[in-house]
This record gives structure tokens, sequence and C-alpha cells, in this order.
């Protein structure tokens, strides 16, 4: 703190302040980083009988709680600080002995805070950042990331560039508090290396981002939201602005998760397919996880949360949000598409129930829509696939009854497999996966969803 400031006045050196804000703030993802270290370190470690499983439920429902509880308040107290930085620079500027003076017929701003847009619908956040300077919204920028890259109605170049910062606290993080399982060879348990094998595939999964937000960093690719928390990872290919003429979403289906996105080769496919067929440039589109996504193990995954009505429930609403945003930003005459694979066509139809419009709605080898779902009007429907496992389990009534393909407002298109009409291909896995690629195999296809967005 600092001497008196004119008449008894005391304040705070506003960068001391962010300073020890940052400090905190990287504490605490340090420790929750050794929290779930130590999770795992207690899970996995060989130690049998009533004694470790009364240390395991201790440490889960007191210890790693309590040390969860710390990283929240550094957390907290971080976003204290930022904000008591913010309120002491405003309150310099308005009246302290450093401040700037003001010009006539000249409005001082108010500095922004987080909790500005407590309360507010997308459209007011939208309204309230486009009336900040533009050195407001750079300081936002620089003070809360997180805050910016993943809030609906804070304009997409404004979120892409906050995630560039977000992305550098990612590869931070893997690179100093993500070191590799190191095999321990008095572990005599015969279960042991196969967890050990299990444990340092998913640290090298997550050491392949480091690449990936590289890329992101650089500028090379666009993340409208970046949300490891909380499931979330949106893409952005091409340029939304106001030249823009279609702006797709894209869904991919079940067991998608963030290391899918690594090698630009996965559910960008698609998309970013249909952005290059464009020549006119007019096509962006959204390679879409907002959420979680069925990605368990595969029995989880397909058999319960893929056809669950109560997943799709709590995700749909999430897309149903953040597609409200892209119409924020929606040029007149433009047209909206969404897309979704497998699961992703349940996700997106299950956005219109939320409130959510599309000029045109595209399944490929889409699961079944929620119960209660109805055409919207107005809205073109389109259903593209092979025989393959879901058809047919859609067919037999296993996965839900009112699927894309039988659907009376969705346009039908059916394509011959590549090996063939056979019994077997009404089981493929592979052609429905097909779908969704840019194989030479699926030329026909990409051919007719080409038509079908561009036919206006």
């Amino acid at each position: 703190m600092g001497d008196g400031l004119g008449g008894g006045f005391y304040g705070a050196d506003v960068e001391q302040l962010r300073q020890l804000a940052t400090t905190m703030r990287t504490a605490g993802r340090k420790l929750d980083a050794q929290r779930l270290a130590l999770n795992g370190g207690v899970a996995g470690t060989p130690w049998p009988g009533p004694d470790a499983e009364v240390f395991r439920q201790e440490w889960k429902s007191v210890h790693s709680r309590s040390l969860g509880a710390v990283v929240t308040l550094l957390q907290q107290a971080a976003e204290d600080l930022t904000r008591q930085a913010d309120e002491q620079q405003s309150a310099s500027a308005a009246g302290g002995a450093s401040a700037m003076p003001s010009l006539p017929g000249v409005e001082r701003l108010p500095e922004p805070r987080p909790e500005d847009l407590e309360g507010k619908s997308a459209a007011d956040i939208r309204a309230w950042w486009l009336g900040l300077s533009s050195s407001q919204q750079e300081a936002f920028i620089r003070n809360h990331p997180q805050l910016v890259g993943n809030t609906n109605g804070i304009p997409f170049d404004a979120r892409i560039q906050a995630n560039r910062h977000n992305a550098q606290d990612r590869i931070d993080w893997l690179r100093n508090n993500d070191p590799e399982p190191q095999l321990n060879p008095w572990i005599l348990d015969s279960s042991y290396p196969a967890r050990f094998a299990e444990q340092h595939e998913e640290w090298r999964k997550r050491q392949d981002g480091i690449g990936y937000f590289q890329q992101v960093v650089d500028g090379k690719v666009q993340l409208a939201a970046y949300d490891p928390g909380n499931h979330s990872i949106v893409e952005l290919k091409g340029t939304y602005d106001e030249n823009t003429t279609t702006i797709i979403t894209y869904v991919p289906g079940t067991l998608s998760n963030e290391a899918s996105f690594y090698d630009g080769r996965g559910p960008q496919a698609i998309p970013g397919h249909l952005v290059k067929a464009d020549t006119s440039g007019g096509t962006a589109a959204f390679v879409y996880k907002g959420s979680e996504f069925p990605d368990g193990g595969p029995v989880e995954a397909f058999l319960d949360e893929a056809k669950s009505d109560e997943f799709v429930a709590a995700s749909a609403p999430v897309l149903a949000a953040f597609q409200k945003a892209v119409d924020l930003e929606l040029p007149p005459q433009a047209q909206t598409v969404g897309i979704g694979h497998s699961w992703g066509a349940r996700n997106v139809t299950g956005s219109e129930m939320e409130g959510a419009s599309y000029n045109k709605v595209l399944a490929l080898s889409g699961a079944a829509m929620r119960p209660g779902w109805t055409p919207t009007p107005g809205t073109d429907y389109a259903s593209y696939t092979y025989p393959d496992i879901l058809l047919t389990a859609e067919a037999n009534g296993l996965v839900g009854e009112n699927y894309p393909m039988r659907e009376p407002a969705f346009e039908k298109h059916i394509y011959a497999p590549p090996g063939g009409i056979t019994v077997g291909e009404l089981y493929s896995i592979d052609n429905h996966k097909l779908i969704a690629t840019t194989d030479p195999e699926n030329e026909k296809a990409l051919d007719d969803i080409e038509e079908k967005i561009s036919g206006r």
C-alpha cells in the first residue's frame, strides 16, 4: 500500500496488485496440478486391504476436496486483486494525483469489470463490449482471457485473441506441470503394466496438444472457445466477417474430445473442406465441441450416453446459446447451416428444441432426435448416410425411432458403400465414419453436401 496521497487518500501500486494476482493465479494452477497428480497416485498405488480403502475414501472426500477449495480461494483472490487494481486505476484516473486531465466534452468511460457481464444476455454483452474503448477491450482481454475467450456475446475476433493467451497458458502447464509417468519396477501387481500403459498413453495425448496450441498462439489456428474445465473447444475455419455468406456450425459425434482436434484432420475435415470448396471465400465454419460429448469407454459412450435423452438435454442448451451468439454477428442475407455427424446431429436438432435456428440442417449418418422434436418451419433438412451399424440399429428400434432417414422432413441420400451391398456392410463402423471424411470414396456425398449448401 502506498503512502497518503493528498489529504490522507491511500492507494495501491496497480502493477504490483496485478503481479500479485498473477502469482496467486499461477499458484492455484500449480496446486491443482499437484492435486490431480496425487489423486492419480492414491488411486493407482497397489495397496489392498481395508486400511487402504479407508485412506482412499478419506483422501477423496476430505483431503482432495480441501486442496480443491484452496485452489478456488486462490483463483477468487486473484480475481479480487485484479478487480481492485481495475478500481484503483479507475479511481486514480478520476481524481488521483496521477490522473490524466479530462478533456472538454470527452466523457471518461468507467473501467470494465468481470461483474459487468453478470446476468446479461449475449446481446447485452455484445452491446457492452462495443461500448468500450479499444484500449479497455485490450486490457480486459489481457487481464481476463478465460472469461473473454468463452463468453457468448463478446465478438469472435476478441474471443480468438483471448484464446491465444489461454493456449499459451495451456502450453506452459503441459511443459511445467505434467511430467512423463515413470515405470516403477518395484510394483509387482500383475495389473500394473496395463494401468501404467494407459496412464502413459493419456499423458502422451495431453502432450500432443503442445504443437496444436502453439499454432493457436502463432495465429495459424483460431479458437472461438477453449475451456478444458468445461470440456469446451471450438475452432473457427475461415473468416467470419461482414463478407461471410454461409456460416456453418459443424458438430462431430460420439468419442469426440479435445485430443480429436490436435492433428487438424479429425472433426475439422468436413468443415475445412467446405470452407475451401467455396472459392468466393464466403464460407466460414465453427467446429464445435462446446460441452461434454459421449466419450467414455465404448459401452458407456455408445450404449449409455449417446442414446441418453438426459445427456443431450444437458448439451443442447449450450449449443443453442453458442448459436445465438453466432447469429449476433450474422451479416444480412447470410445463411446458417447446422451439420451434425452421428450423435452430433442429435445435438444439433436438440439445440433447435432449445431455441436455436438454422436455415439448413444436415445429418451425416445422424442419430435419432430427442422425443418431442419437430421440424422448424422454413428450415431445409437433409440426411446423408451409407448402410452402417447405426442405420441398422435405428431400423431395428434399438437407438430411437425418429431418426433422420425415417423422419419425413429430411431429404434422404443413401450411398453404396465401397465394399458393395453385403450383409457385412449393414453392420460396418467404417461406413459410419466414412460419411464424415474427405476420402475419395466419399466424393459423391461431399458433392451432394456442397450442392445443398450452395443452392441457397
